[in-house]
C-alpha cells in the first residue's frame, strides 16, 4: 500500500497518520510519502516516521519531498491536509473583515472567513486531483482539510477522483462521543451514539445506553433544556428552533449560522500557537536523533483517522465508521442524492457504504440543505472562478446577515488573494 500525505508537515496531522499507519496498523511493506511544501519539515516528519518505524520493529518505507508530483505515482490513497500560507492570509482576512465592522465574519469555515478560506483550499486541492488523474487514477481522495465538505464536494464533481473526507469534531474526543457522554454525566463507552448531517453541522439522532438499549435521546434533550453547561445556551435555542440538538459543538455549528450574542468565533488558523509548534518540533527532532521517546509526542493527537478507512478498504475487511463524510446515498434520506453529507458507514469487500441513520427532524433537514446549498455554490465558484456564484452563495448563506457590506468585502477578499486564484483574475 502507497499512501501519500499533502501536508505531511503538519505537526499535529503529520505525527498522528505516521502513528495510525505505523503503530496502530502496523503497515509493514507500506510507502508513507510525505509532501509538504517547507521542505525541512517534511525531513523532519520523515526521520520521525523512520523512527517510528524503528522503535516499534515495522518495515514501512517513509520518504519526504516537496514535490507532489514525484510522491503520486503508485499511489493507492492520498491524504490531503494542507494549507497554502495558512497563517499569513488567515491574518489578511482577519484585518480585512475587521476593519470593515465585520468581526463576526471571521471564521474558519462558514461566512466570509470561510468563504476566502475556501476558496484557497478548493483550489489547491483540485490542482492536486488534476496531479492525480494523471499519476495515479484510481487513488482514493482522503481528506482532512478544511472547509472540508466544500473540498470533498469540488473533488466530486469536477475531477474523476472519487474523494471522501475525515473530520471527527461530533465525538469532542479523541474516540468515542466524549462529548455526548460528558453532556450526560456518563462514561464515553457506556452510550452508543449516531450522529449525521454535515460536517461540523452534525445532530444527534440516536443515543443510547450501550448494555441496556435504553433510549437517552429524552434525557440530553432534556440536560441541554435545563442547562448548567456554558453552550447549552445556544444549544438549547437551537433545540427549540429545530427539535434537534447539534452534535459537532457550539463553535464549530455557530459558524454556519448568524452571529449569536456571545459567541467567541476562532480567531487563529492553525491548531497551536507558534510556541508550541516549536517545541513540537524540538521533540520531533529528539525521538528521530534516538534521544527521547516516541511515546511522548501523542500527548495529543489529531482526531481525524483516514488511515483506518484506507487499510479497510485496501483489505476489504469489513469494519464500522461513527462518520465519513461522502456523497449521500439515500443513507440520509431528507437530504438531497449525491449531497456530500457526514453520516456513519461501513466498509465491504474494499466498498464505503453510508448507513441509514434515524430521520432528521423537519428544522435540521431544513438547516442542513440551505448549509448543503451554499456549500455547493460555493465550491462551484471555486473551481470554475465565478464572481456571481460567490455572490449567489453570499445571499443565501445564512451565517452572513448584512449582505450589502458582504459584496464589497467578498470582492477586497478576493482581490488580496488573487496570486492564488488565478481563475478569477479572469
Amino acid at each position: 500500500m502507497k499512501i501519500v500525505v499533502i501536508g505531511g508537515g503538519s505537526a499535529v496531522f503529520g505525527p498522528a497518520v505516521l502513528h495510525d499507519a505505523i503503530v496502530d496498523h502496523r503497515l509493514a511493506g507500506a510507502e508513507l510519502a510525505l509532501v509538504d511544501a517547507d521542505g525541512d519539515l517534511a525531513r523532519l516528519m520523515a526521520d520521525f516516521g523512520r523512527a517510528l518505524c524503528r522503535a516499534t520493529g515495522v518495515d514501512a518505507r517513509v520518504v519526504s519531498t516537496t514535490d507532489r508530483r514525484r510522491a503520486l505515482p503508485g499511489a493507492d490513497f492520498v491524504i490531503f491536509s494542507a494549507a497554502i500560507q495558512a497563517v499569513r492570509r488567515w491574518q489578511t482576512d482577519a484585518e480585512i473583515l475587521r476593519r470593515r465592522g465585520m468581526a463576526d465574519q471571521v471564521r474558519e469555515c462558514g461566512g466570509l472567513g470561510g468563504l476566502a478560506y475556501s476558496l484557497r483550499t478548493i483550489t489547491l486541492a483540485i490542482d492536486v486531483a488534476r496531479d492525480m488523474e494523471r499519476l495515479c487514477p484510481n487513488a482514493v481522495f482522503l481528506d482532512c482539510a478544511n472547509p472540508m465538505p466544500r473540498v470533498v464536494t469540488a473533488i466530486r464533481r469536477f475531477s474523476g477522483i472519487a474523494p471522501m473526507g475525515f473530520c471527527n469534531a461530533a465525538w469532542g474526543g479523541p474516540k468515542g462521543y466524549a462529548r455526548i457522554a460528558h453532556w450526560l454525566g456518563r462514561g464515553v463507552d457506556s452510550i452508543a451514539a449516531t450522529t449525521a448531517g454535515l460536517n461540523h453541522f452534525a445532530w444527534a439522532l440516536e443515543v443510547r445506553d450501550r448494555q441496556t438499549g435504553a433510549d437517552l435521546l429524552p434525557a440530553l434533550k432534556e440536560k441541554v433544556r435545563d442547562g448548567g453547561k456554558p453552550e447549552f445556551e445556544i444549544l438549547r435555542r437551537w433545540l427549540d428552533q429545530t427539535g434537534g440538538v447539534g452534535a459537532s459543538g457550539a463553535h464549530h455549528m455557530a459558524e454556519f449560522l448568524p452571529p449569536e450574542p456571545g459567541m467567541a468565533y476562532r480567531d487563529h488558523a492553525l491548531h497551536g500557537d507558534e510556541e508550541w509548534r516549536r517545541a513540537r518540533r524540538q521533540l520531533l527532532r529528539a525521538v528521530a536523533d534516538g534521544k527521547a521517546d516516541w511515546r511522548a509526542v501523542f500527548d495529543r493527537r489529531s482526531w481525524e483517522r483516514p488511515v483506518d478507512v484506507a487499510v479497510a478498504l485496501a483489505t476489504g475487511a469489513e469494519t464500522s465508521f461513527d462518520m465519513v463524510n461522502f456523497p449521500n446515498d439515500g443513507c440520509i434520506r431528507e437530504l438531497p442524492e449525491g449531497r456530500i453529507v457526514e453520516a456513519p458507514a461501513i466498509s465491504r469487500n474494499g466498498r464505503l457504504i453510508g448507513r441509514p441513520t434515524p430521520s432528521l427532524p423537519a428544522g435540521v433537514a431544513q438547516w442542513c440543505s440551505l448549509v448543503s446549498d451554499v456549500h455547493e455554490l460555493v465550491a462551484e465558484a471555486a473551481v470554475r472562478g465565478d464572481r456571481a456564484l460567490l455572490e449567489q452563495a453570499v445571499e443565501i448563506d445564512p451565517a452572513i446577515p448584512d449582505k450589502d457590506a458582504a459584496r464589497p468585502a467578498l470582492a477586497e477578499l478576493l482581490n488580496a488573494h488573487l496570486d492564488l486564484l488565478p481563475q478569477f483574475a479572469r
